[in-house]
C-alpha cells in the first residue's frame, strides 16, 4: 500500500505548531476518515432514506449536529443504491459543518460563493428558500451543474462567475464561503493531496481569501450571517483571513458555535473561530467562522 505523500516543510511546520499533540495529530491524518452521508430531502425524507438503508442491510450512526447527517458502515457508500438515486450524497463530516451552523431557514437567500462540486449546495437547497451558486472554474462549474441535475436542486440558481464580480447591490440573507485552499485536510481522502503544498502556496491563498472574505461580506444583509470555512489548517488561511476582516469591516461580528457531539476548542488566534483537531473528533482538519453583520444604529 502507498505511504501517504508529507512534504518536509509541512512536517515541520506543523510539528512546531501543534507540540506535544503532534503525534497523535500525525497518526490521525494518516488514516483513512470515517465515510458519512446527507439525507437529500429534495428527493427523500430521512425516515425513507433510512428505512431503505436498512432494507438494504447498510449500518449507520447519527451524526448529532443536525438530523440529516450519518456516518455509515460502507467502503464504497458511492455504489449505494441510495446514492445512484440521489437518496443521499456522500460528504465528509466536517464538511457538513459549515452549512449546519449556517443555519438557513425557508425564508434565506443563500450565496454559495465557491460553490462546485456542490455537495454544501446540496445542503443549502433542502434549508433555505433560495440559493444563488457561483463558481468560476469552468471544469469545476459543469461537475456543480451536474450535481444540482442529479439531486434535484430546483431551487439552485447557478452561475459560472467570480462571485466578486456579482452586482454591488445585490444582498443575500445568508452567505457561504467554503473558499479554495491548500487543502491540506484533504489528506486523509488522498494519499497524494499534498504533492503540490508549499508555504508559498499557503501564502498565495491567504492573499486571495482576504480579499474574498470583504466581498462577500459586503453582499450581506444587515444582519444578515456568513460562515467562512476552509479545509486547511494554517492560521494564514483561517483565523489571519478573519481578523482581516474584522480589521475592514467594523460591523462584522465573529459569534460562538456550538455543534452537538463536536468537541470545539478555545481558540487563541481568533475567539469564537472553530479550529477542527482531527484527534478530536475523527475528521478531516477543518477552519470556520460564523461572521454576522452588525445592524448599522
Amino acid at each position: 500500500m502507498r505511504n501517504t505523500f508529507f512534504p518536509k516543510e509541512f512536517i515541520e511546520k506543523y510539528s512546531a505548531f501543534l507540540g506535544e499533540e503532534w503525534e497523535e495529530f500525525f497518526k490521525t491524518i494518516k488514516t483513512k476518515q470515517p465515510k458519512s452521508f446527507w439525507v437529500n430531502t429534495n428527493k427523500t425524507t430521512i425516515k425513507e432514506a433510512i428505512n431503505s438503508l436498512k432494507k438494504n442491510s447498510i449500518k449507520f450512526t447519527p451524526l448529532h449536529f443536525h438530523p440529516q447527517a450519518f456516518e455509515i458502515d460502507s467502503n464504497v457508500p458511492g455504489k449505494l443504491e441510495e446514492y445512484r438515486k440521489g437518496l443521499i450524497s456522500i460528504q465528509e463530516k466536517a464538511a457538513m459543518m459549515p452549512v449546519v451552523v449556517l443555519n438557513p431557514s425557508k425564508e434565506d437567500y443563500v450565496l454559495d460563493a465557491c460553490a462546485a462540486p456542490g455537495m454544501k449546495t446540496i445542503q443549502l437547497s433542502n434549508l433555505s428558500k433560495k440559493v444563488f451558486a457561483t463558481e468560476l472554474n469552468s471544469k469545476r462549474f459543469e461537475v456543480l451543474k451536474k450535481t444540482i441535475q442529479r439531486f434535484e436542486l430546483k431551487n439552485v440558481e447557478a452561475k459560472r462567475i467570480d462571485f466578486r464580480n456579482l452586482k454591488r447591490n445585490k444582498r443575500f440573507d445568508k452567505i457561504l464561503l467554503d473558499v479554495v485552499c491548500s487543502s491540506e485536510g484533504l489528506v486523509r481522502k488522498k494519499r497524494e493531496a499534498l504533492v503540490g503544498w508549499s508555504q508559498n502556496l499557503v501564502k498565495r491563498k491567504s492573499s486571495d481569501q482576504k480579499h474574498m472574505i470583504v466581498r462577500a461580506f459586503d453582499y450581506l444583509k444587515e444582519g444578515g450571517v456568513m460562515v467562512y470555512s476552509t479545509c486547511s489548517f494554517a492560521i494564514e488561511e483561517n483565523e489571519e483571513v478573519v481578523n482581516y476582516l474584522l480589521s475592514q469591516r467594523k460591523n462584522a461580528i465573529v459569534e460562538k458555535v456550538n455543534l452537538e457531539g463536536i468537541k470545539i476548542r478555545e481558540n487563541k488566534y481568533c475567539p469564537n473561530c472553530v479550529r477542527l483537531y482531527p484527534q478530536d473528533n475523527n475528521t478531516q482538519q477543518f477552519f470556520l467562522a460564523k461572521i454576522r453583520k452588525e445592524k448599522t444604529k
